[in-house]
């Protein structure tokens, strides 16, 4: 009986559909290599769709924002400040899902109920906001102004120096936006801890799907109970909300590499 009440905890290494999960770490890099494209695209689609599209029944136009979003404000650095936005956000959900993936749920098992799964990706966009705002205001305007002030005769030039057969990678490297995507980077990482239990809640499922589909076909009375995973009760709510969210993703996701490599490139 003691030991029957006593807490079970999961193996270090949990048998995946009755087998050990091999050369992890190379799976985890392609896994958040995909990762990180996925929630880019998404970005990249929820631009479009809600800032670049227009959206019209017959002749008559619903929604179309463009034009007040390109001279939603005046000042010169808009043009660029406004690109800037959607790049954040691109690296900034490139972070989220990166870190759900590789999540150490057995440290931080924070799960969250479906209403928070649902509604995660309207809180990342305006908990992250500030975050945003203020790290476009320093590398566009801020920095650059002290920059001037201080260094006033110092011209600072590229200093990728590389050789002839890599010059097209010199060139890359120099022309990147990686402003951006440092500050959305550092965003993701202080939103993580608001959207860490709808992600771990997302994870878990997916998790324990696959791990409980070997256990599920033993009889009632399990021979192996140390197998137990603590997972969330998966109810019908936590399912039809990670399955919600999950098409939605994946179909912007879509949609996104369609407008990035498509209509980006004007075909």
């Amino acid at each position: 009986m003691p030991a029957a009440t006593q807490e079970l905890v999961p193996p270090k290494r949990i048998l995946v559909n009755g087998r050990r999960i091999r050369l992890r770490w190379l799976q985890q890099i392609i896994w958040s290599f995909l990762a990180a494209n996925i929630g880019a695209l998404i970005i990249s689609a929820l631009y479009y769709l809600f800032v670049q599209l227009r959206w019209h029944v017959g002749g008559h136009t619903i929604l179309y924002l463009k034009p007040d979003w390109d001279n939603l404000f005046r000042f010169r650095g808009w043009a660029a400040d406004r690109h800037d936005i959607r790049d954040v956000y691109e690296a900034l959900l490139a972070t989220l899902f990166v870190k759900s993936l590789l999540a150490n749920w057995r440290k931080n098992d924070r799960r969250a109920p479906a209403w928070y799964v649902l509604l995660s990706p309207i809180l990342i966009v305006v908990v992250a906001f500030p975050i945003v705002a203020v790290g476009i205001w320093l590398i566009n305007h801020a920095l650059p102004y002290l920059w001037h002030a201080l260094f006033v005769h110092h011209i600072l030039r590229n200093p990728v120096h590389m050789p002839y057969r890599l010059a097209w990678l010199g060139t890359y490297l120099s022309g990147y936006p990686w402003q951006p995507v440092l500050i959305g980077i550092l965003a993701g990482l202080v939103v993580h801890r608001v959207y860490a239990p709808a992600g771990n809640t997302v994870q878990l499922y997916f998790v324990g799907r696959s791990v409980d589909r070997t256990r599920d076909a033993i009889a009632a009375s399990e021979p192996n109970p140390g197998r137990y995973l603590p997972v969330p009760d998966r109810t019908s709510d936590i399912r039809w909300a990670v399955r919600i969210v999950t098409a939605v993703l994946a179909v912007l996701a879509i949609y996104g590499a369609y407008v990035r490599y498509v209509v980006a490139k004007g075909h």
